[in-house]
């Protein structure tokens, strides 16, 4: 007697020589006992499987679970997308924040398709032998149309050679990808003139030292040793600047006041903002210190109202300010490096 054509109304027999040619020649002695066990319950249940965990769309893709794998990768993309770009606009996420949102994204993007792969695979089965069934008469033919659609072995080769090529393209596209520096932006002289007030004595180093202390907005030159002999005043501004500038003052105040006035000798600074907000300008401020940068703020009257420029430098060579540059682009903030 023909076996039925209904799934439903299968015999077990029936029913596993389905499974068997859904399934195909790659680990059958797995997937047809779990397949077995969920028939047996009449509902699936959570079960490891090691494939879909560690190679997820590769085994989606070789088992033909294309809807799934669409879902699985747009999932993955936009959770991605939603960290690093609604995290970073919206929440201002650290980056130990954001490292700890990955690790738990990855987490979850290799244990959940490893503990419900074989669920989606069982319900991906059953509606194969539906359709195999409706499509026959019996059940040895409904047999002969899975196999001819079960994933062979040779499936797996053109996957290998598709991930080998895959590799490739990225690999090679990295090597050809420019890595130089982007160059930082220079622009012209926009010191205000409490500011462009110090490089005057520089240029003009034996003029007396009476002319400097004019255009100094800060007491920390006063503070300096070479300021105790009338004598000396001209010697030390010519010669010694960058001394002063190594000694920290004592508050973070101190230092900033005492690099904008006892620098002018050098020569490249960088400009990290221009902040509405006293609060902004102060956190830029104090992380520029944090890193150990050579740091100052300026409060100017704009058009738009009062206005906090932040600052870093100055430096000897545009190397140095470009490394620095570098080092505060790290910090999320701005950094354009700038000649007076």
């Amino acid at each position: 007697m023909t076996p039925a054509t209904s799934l439903d109304r299968s015999e077990g027999s029936a029913i596993s020589a389905l499974y068997r040619a859904t399934i195909g020649p790659v680990n059958t002695d797995y997937y047809l006992p779990v397949f077995e066990r969920f028939e047996a319950a009449g509902r699936v249940s959570p079960s490891w499987n090691r494939a879909a965990c560690l190679c997820t769309l590769n085994w989606m893709v070789f088992r033909q679970l294309w809807a799934p794998a669409l879902v699985y990768a747009a999932a993955m993309i936009g959770a991605a997308l939603l960290v690093l770009g609604l995290g970073r606009l919206l929440f201002h996420f650290s980056d130990a924040a954001e490292l700890c949102l990955l690790a738990a994204l990855g987490t979850v993007a290799f244990l959940a398709p490893g503990v419900w792969g074989n669920a989606i695979l069982h319900k991906h089965a059953r509606k194969s032998m539906e359709r195999a069934l409706a499509a026959t008469t019996t059940v040895p033919e409904a047999c002969v149309l899975l196999n001819r659609q079960a994933s062979s072995r040779q499936r797996i080769v053109w996957l290998a050679l598709a991930n080998v090529v895959l590799a490739g393209v990225v690999v090679g596209g990295y090597i050809a990808w420019p890595h130089t520096a982007r160059p930082a932006a220079v622009t012209g002289p926009v010191l205000t003139p409490a500011v462009a007030g110090l490089e005057a004595p520089a240029a003009s180093a034996p003029v007396k030292g009476a002319s400097v202390p004019a255009p100094m907005p800060a007491p920390a030159l006063s503070q300096a040793p070479a300021a105790a002999s009338p004598t000396a005043g001209p010697v030390v501004a010519a010669s010694a600047p960058a001394a002063t500038v190594a000694v920290p003052a004592p508050t973070p105040t101190a230092t900033v006041k005492a690099s904008a006035a006892t620098t002018s000798a050098r020569h490249f600074y960088i400009n990290v903002g221009l902040f509405a907000e006293d609060d902004n300008a102060r956190k830029a401020h104090a992380k520029l210190l944090e890193a150990g940068l050579t740091a100052f703020t300026e409060e100017l009257d704009t058009a738009k109202g009062k206005r906090t420029r932040v600052r870093a430098g100055p430096f000897d060579t545009k190397t140095q300010a470009d490394t620095a540059a570098e080092k505060i682009r790290a910090l999320k903030l701005e950094a354009v490096v700038f000649r007076q």
